[in-house]
């Protein structure tokens, strides 16, 4: 029997397992992954893009800034803590945000169970009451198996935006030829892009996720590509629009303004760095090619004829995981909804006396959505979900939630 078993061993269930092992008394917990090893977005990361959040909201600085898990002890243990202060930037590099997950991760390899898949949860019900949890598992062999637990903590459903983003923005085959590469592939297939062709090669760029404008942006950087196409419904990208009273047709990109999803103009101060990085690499690539070779932005789904003319196509082609909704479908009758915690974590409210006082149940999400940032009160979260744990009365009181903003 657990004290508390946590499907999934990401962000927000590392930051469990670090607060666990700071607490007075830690739990009894065990983290059930169904990847091999730890990966948070592998390939993801190109080598310039940063987190949007400073390094203080990482696994722990927030809830215990002495933690010996903070990011500024990783650098520390790296040797890269001045240079980092040197830098003058507070927001770490994404890549090195990754190797600090890794490195925090390999200190609870003990408690956790890699290659083991969660199948569903279902209540332990004794005298009308759920006493416990029991958790279905098969591992990377194929067999079955079950822990039991007093308290679960699962990821927080997918959003219905997280879960539009996933589809495929067109079913139309592209004509014969094409080369299709997958955005998680494209770290890999770099090189091969980069190289000299003749004629140049023209590229298009399909998807929605963050990973696009990232992808674009280091497109844009080589200068021996051709024309480059972006077909999204991430309105953030789309360019300023011809100024005057009748409807114009689909502009060239043309400033360095971007407009948001409100449908207000945003100025140049207003557009986030990458945005006015994508429009004035496109701007230099214009002129440096007089006028030859140039990017287009589509906003849209319809993605079979603005790449009608690319050689080498790169779509997103991301899977969605396993809802947590699917997992929990054995609780329906017993749960009234969901008590909003935090940002990043949600309490399910059972019905009065079906369940014993100590059987939880959490939902906890990161947020890292193309792995951009962690939510900022994940550290705090988790402290909130071990301090749950404790038995009534001992010790437990309500946390102040403190936000500051640099």
């Amino acid at each position: 029997m657990y004290d508390l078993v946590c499907i999934g061993f990401g962000p927000a269930q590392l930051a469990t397992a670090i607060a666990n092992r700071e607490s007075e008394r830690p739990a009894k917990v065990l983290f059930l992954e169904r990847k091999a090893v730890f990966l948070w977005y592998p390939g993801a990361h190109t080598s310039r893009t940063r987190m949007e959040n400073p390094f203080m909201y990482d696994l722990a600085t927030v809830r215990n800034p002495r933690s010996a898990f903070t990011y500024v002890n990783y650098l520390l243990t790296r040797k890269r803590l001045i240079e980092f202060a040197n830098s003058d930037r507070l927001n770490p590099l994404r890549a090195e945000f990754e190797d600090y997950l890794r490195w925090c991760a390999e200190q609870f390899e003990d408690h956790v169970r890699y290659g083991n898949e969660v199948l569903k949860i279902v209540p332990e019900v004794e005298a009308d009451v759920v006493v416990a949890w029991k958790i279905a598992v098969r591992d990377s062999e194929g067999k079955l198996s079950a822990v039991r637990a007093r308290s679960v903590l699962a990821p927080s459903p997918l959003s219905d935006r997280a879960s539009k983003s996933t589809q495929a923005l067109t079913s139309t085959d592209f004509l014969s030829g094409q080369r299709i590469i997958s955005m998680d592939d494209y770290l890999t297939r770099r090189n091969d892009l980069r190289d000299v062709h003749e004629p140049r090669l023209n590229v298009a760029l399909v998807g929605s996720r963050p990973q696009t404008a990232e992808i674009l942006d280091d497109l844009l950087t080589c200068p021996r590509l051709g024309n480059i196409t972006v077909v999204t419904e991430d309105e953030s990208l789309k360019p300023l629009q011809v100024l005057h009273e009748q409807k114009s047709p689909q502009p060239r990109l043309c400033s360095i303004w971007a407009k948001s999803s409100d449908g207000k103009r945003q100025s140049v101060s207003e557009a986030s760095d990458l945005v006015q990085t994508i429009y004035m690499r496109a701007y230099e690539k214009q002129v440096a090619s007089r006028g030859q070779y140039g990017l287009r932005v589509v906003i849209g789904k319809d993605a079979a004829g603005p790449c009608s003319k690319s050689n080498v196509i790169i779509r997103d082609t991301t899977t969605s995981p396993l809802s947590s909704s699917e997992l929990l479908q054995s609780l329906d009758a017993l749960a009234l909804g969901c008590r909003l915690r935090g940002d990043s974590l949600e309490e399910v409210q059972f019905k009065r006396g079906v369940t014993a006082e100590d059987c939880q149940v959490f939902l906890m999400s990161a947020h890292t959505e193309g792995g951009r940032s962690l939510a900022k009160d994940v550290a705090v979260m988790a402290g909130q979900v071990v301090k749950a744990l404790s038995p009534k009365g001992e010790g437990r009181r309500d946390a102040t939630m403190v936000q500051a903003r640099i």
